[in-house]
């Protein structure tokens, strides 16, 4: 299985058997724009400076399937965290959430972790469909690190942050284990090294209660 980056494991780990997110589900959506801007603040080609997000280097190639989210900050930089959350997922119509998803989607396609169907009302909706394997391993780095007391690598201190608040991360371990990951997500949230990813997640937190609020 080829290396897969922070986005590319956290859809794996979301998308779910249908291939697609519901439109029910705003916090999977959500949280894919949070893993992709947190990608790449982790790769240095952003930087985040006082909540406002610039770019600091060209994009990677390997890195081309985060194109549209670069592009955006690129053309409204220096640009609010949250405004590029909130035009990839609280907007009237679902573009940038769909090429994201798309670019996503296709690039596990090519890493062999999904195959790529048409579904929907009409037969040509893009369904990506994980491979279980794949999604598997991830899942078992996920627990190996998460339910060990040993250093956490960055990339899974995202990925289980963001897994949490999409409400995914539990669905994978056993009621025995939750109250071990319990204790660690705290120490997540609590330790000055995940400081970015703890900023992230409290940006999708205040941007999940917003929807809530408007909802009611």
């Amino acid at each position: 299985m080829e290396t897969l980056a922070l986005t590319q494991e956290y859809f794996l780990c979301t998308v779910g058997d249908k291939g697609k997110y519901s439109s029910l589900d705003m916090e999977k959506g959500v949280c894919l724009v949070a893993a992709g801007v947190l990608e790449l603040l982790m790769e240095d080609v952003l930087c985040l400076d006082e909540k406002r997000l610039s770019v600091q280097r060209e994009l990677p190639w390997q890195k081309a399937y985060l194109d549209s989210l670069y592009q955006f900050v690129k053309r409204k930089q220096p640009v609010k965290v949250e405004t590029v959350v909130e035009n990839y997922s609280f907007t009237f119509t679902d573009k940038n959430i769909t090429q994201l998803t798309a670019d996503v989607g296709n690039s596990l396609v090519q890493s062999g972790c999904a195959s790529l169907e048409k579904g929907g009302m009409f037969g040509c909706k893009a369904l990506y469909l994980p491979d279980a394997q794949s999604r598997d391993t991830v899942i078992q780095k996920i627990r190996a690190e998460l339910l060990e007391d040993g250093e956490l690598s960055d990339d899974i201190v995202a990925l289980a942050a963001l897994l949490s608040k999409s409400g995914d991360l539990s669905r994978f371990f056993s009621a025995y284990e939750k109250k071990d990951l319990k204790r660690r997500l705290a120490q997540i949230k609590n330790s000055a090294q995940n400081e970015v990813v703890v900023k992230m997640v409290e940006y999708v937190e205040t941007l999940l209660m917003m929807v809530v609020i408007a909802a009611t």
